[in-house]
């Protein structure tokens, strides 16, 4: 299983390899939501060069949704990195696999739609399609099991692993409007990571959420860990997350991925973490609570 890491600046990728990454998930500039540090066509390039000489591989993120504005600036992207040696294309709308095919780069698409991909018949549709598919977060440990050990297609899966996962989005500014609604000047909100939100109802939650320029992203409260979990399913790729946790906290994670002996030191020196839907079915959460 690659460990895939999202790279925050281009002086940490030997600490990264040091650490065992296999795969660097790189933003695109303007292409890609929430980025942490996003890289125009040319740092694309340079960065990339830097990772290949370790031997590793470069997947880029584009997981923006897909405007007809944006059609130009994802073909130039492609014609341009055709010759580079990019190994995966992530990728939220299914509008950039439609371009990805005119430069025959379909077979590194990887679909990561966030809550879809929630059966085997995703596979089936995809198979000899892609590249790959992420499995939903929100679906149980023992369906992404199955989903995975139920065929035998040319596809490869991955999971979304650890760290703080987004449950909400919205093109509207959210945070900006709030300030407007309060009379309160508006000040340093823009790509601002230090908001929570907080509801009535669950006082005890703080959901961390983001505003940048494609709007506005709710997260959930606490990280998901996948220590036990990411060694009993041969799934290609682990992805990694991390905003919201700082740097130390982000390598220890690698480590412990990679050093079984590890993972309890960590869990110890780090907190707030859960299993997400791993046990528990979305409609035990979402569906109708009075069916007993």
């Amino acid at each position: 299983m690659n460990i895939v890491a999202r790279l925050k600046t281009k002086d940490e990728i030997k600490t990264l390899v040091d650490l065992g990454v296999n795969v660097f998930l790189l933003d695109v500039n303007n292409l890609t939501t929430k980025s942490i540090y996003p890289l125009s066509i040319n740092e694309l390039i340079e960065v990339t060069k830097k990772i290949n000489n370790f031997n590793k591989h470069v997947y880029l993120l584009l997981n923006k949704i897909i405007h007809e504005d944006d059609i130009n600036k994802v073909e130039a992207l492609f014609s341009k990195l055709q010759d580079e040696k990019i190994q995966g294309i992530v990728i939220y709308d299914l509008t950039v696999y439609v371009i990805a095919k005119k430069f025959n780069l379909e077979n590194k698409i990887i679909y990561q739609p966030g809550t879809m991909n929630t059966n085997s018949y995703d596979a089936y549709y995809f198979n000899n399609k892609i590249k790959g598919i992420t499995l939903s977060k929100e679906i149980t440990f023992s369906e992404i099991t199955q989903i995975v050990n139920s065929n035998n297609y040319n596809l490869e899966y991955s999971i979304i692993g650890h760290g703080y996962l987004d449950m909400f989005y919205s093109k509207r500014k959210l945070i900006t409007n709030y300030y407007k609604h309060k009379n309160i000047k508006p000040n340093n909100i823009k790509n601002n990571h230090n908001f929570v939100l907080n509801e009535k109802t669950r006082k005890a939650a703080f959901y961390p959420i983001i505003e940048d320029g494609f709007g506005t992203h709710i997260f959930r409260n606490k990280k998901l860990e996948s220590f036990k979990e990411f060694t009993k399913i041969s799934v290609k790729d682990l992805f990694i997350e991390r905003l919201f946790i700082d740097d130390q906290e982000y390598y220890d994670a690698i480590k412990a991925y990679k050093n079984v002996a590890y993972q309890r030191e960590f869990l110890s020196k780090y907190d707030n973490f859960d299993k997400g839907f791993y046990y528990l079915p979305t409609e035990k959460v979402k569906g109708d609570r009075n069916e007993d």
